[in-house]
């Protein structure tokens, strides 16, 4: 009775060990601990059929010569993979004279007393728990078997758990270095000598935990350049959030930030974290700033202030460690100016301008970026496309590149999917006809009419485009546009367009 209650005993305290933690080399080592303990085994081993295998190896007791390790190890492999293919336990009195294994009887073994079991999660042979002692121990008996199998069917489930949880831990390290090399500066292309200051400037705020003010228009790669700023800093390891505050109603923006309790307004059935709180220890990079509310921007004021927020319907504040990184395709100070964005806020948003240059305005860097863009999208079609004509490159010099890089971007993948399996280079026709001359913008007659009724009729013309252009969304013509989104409906009930 007394064995049976050790025993007992400690396949109890294998099964808390078991629950209490997540790290696979604590539960192997529990595992093997506990199987050698309760049969007497010299030494204990557990092989994973999966890519960690043979890294999983591990050994309780370690004993002999550099040799004998090595072919202990040896005999361990053959022994899993005889389980493997036969699919049942193993119990051997002599493995190195067992007619199963005549390999191991070249191997001048000495006496191997072995059991071994297989370790079935959900229908499947996740590993073999291997148990041997040497020709001075006793030799294994039926109980060990049963003990084995019973230790292997109490650790199965939690083994694949904490397998799968290191795998993981592995693949999300993989995507974070994957990420990092996306938005390494290598993605950020530019000579021209506007891009070479901001690339002074990122080299000094991207050691810093300063906030950034990003300024471009639409399509020069702000989010591009928040994210670099990130993931070459030192909380590239947390979260990177991104947010366009012209996307959501004021409501909804300002619950998505700051989180809302339960009840807080109709539809609030849980209490939901906001995006400050899922950042924390990271960047929060909120785009198109200015289409934040004054009582929102009073808010985000506080947050700088204080480094608190408040949920929606909460009076509880939390604190949170947020880098703040912001983006504007307008000119705030001229939005501070006409009322429409708070000026003390402005000036805590500005300790450091990145102020991104339009695509017109860097011709340098127009072919450089297309022969970046002709590379990557080639190689996700597969076709050996090297190069652009010359016409097209000509082309595409003297294009005035309304929509920036992205609109550059989207230039080159088209024409790289368009392009002949046979071709090497990118021929002019694969250009869209606004590059071409042959179609563009339709300017109205204005001839006989006032400044005032040209330019009232160049902008309703181009708003009417861009909402043309983006299937009636407002948001990204607004952004097209360099317009806010109040300011483009604004426009769009005074030239009565229909969208």
């Amino acid at each position: 009775m007394p064995k049976i209650v050790n025993q007992l005993e400690s396949l109890n305290r294998l099964a808390q060990t078991l629950s209490s933690t997540e790290n696979l080399e604590e539960i192997i080592n529990a595992i093997i601990k506990v199987a050698t303990e309760l049969t007497a085994a010299r030494r204990g081993s557990i092989l994973f059929t999966k890519n960690q295998a043979q890294a999983m190896l591990t050994t309780l007791i370690r004993v002999g010569t550099d040799r004998q390790q090595a072919l202990l190890q040896k005999m361990s492999m053959m022994v899993a993979g005889w389980i493997l293919k036969n699919k049942e336990s193993l119990l051997s009195e002599d493995i190195a004279q067992d007619h199963r294994f005549k390999g191991l009887q070249m191997l001048d073994l000495p006496r191997q007393s072995i059991v071994a079991v297989p370790i079935r999660a959900r229908g499947q042979i996740l590993g073999v728990l291997i148990l041997n002692n040497d020709e001075n121990d006793p030799v294994f008996q039926i109980d060990d078997l049963q003990l084995a199998n019973i230790i292997s069917s109490q650790s199965a489930h939690v083994l694949e758990n904490a397998e799968l949880l290191m795998q993981l831990k592995d693949e999300n390290k993989r995507l974070k270095q994957e990420v990092a090399a996306k938005y390494s500066f290598d993605e950020i292309i530019g000579r021209s000598p506007a891009m070479d200051g901001v690339f002074k400037l990122l080299d000094k705020v991207i050691p810093t935990q300063t906030r950034v003010l990003i300024q471009g228009n639409s399509g020069t790669g702000k989010e591009l350049i928040a994210r670099a700023i990130h993931y070459h800093g030192s909380r590239k390891e947390k979260p990177f959030i991104a947010v366009d505050c012209g996307a959501l109603p004021e409501n909804l923006l300002e619950s998505e930030l700051f989180g809302h309790v339960r009840g807080a307004f109709t539809g609030a059935i849980d209490t939901t974290k906001g995006l400050f709180q899922v950042a924390d220890g990271g960047t929060l990079f909120l785009d198109e700033i200015n289409n934040t509310t004054p009582a929102l921007q009073a808010k985000l004021l506080r947050v700088i202030q204080e480094g608190e927020i408040r949920a929606v319907g909460s009076t509880q504040t939390i604190k949170v460690d947020v880098r703040l990184i912001f983006a504007t395709s307008i000119d705030l100070g001229r939005a501070v100016r006409e009322g429409s964005f708070r000026e003390d806020l402005y000036f805590r948003l500005k300790v450091v301008p990145i102020v991104l240059p339009p695509l017109n305005q860097r011709p340098e860097d127009i072919l450089v970026l297309a022969n970046h863009f002709l590379k990557k999208f080639s190689q996700m079609v597969n076709k050996p496309l090297k190069g652009f004509s010359r016409d097209a490159a000509q082309r595409m010099l003297r294009y005035d590149w309304p929509g920036n890089v992205r609109e550059l971007e989207h230039t080159v993948e088209r024409a790289t999917i368009l392009a002949e399996e046979t071709e090497s280079i990118i021929p002019v026709d694969l250009l869209p006809d606004e590059m071409r001359g042959e179609a563009g913008l339709r300017l109205p007659d204005f001839q006989g009419k006032t400044l005032q009724a040209t330019v009232e009729a160049l902008e309703r013309s181009m708003i009417a485009e861009a909402l043309k252009k983006f299937n009636g969304n407002k948001t990204r013509a607004a952004k097209h546009l360099g317009l806010s989104r109040r300011g483009i409906f604004n426009k769009i009930e005074r030239y009565r367009l229909k969208v």
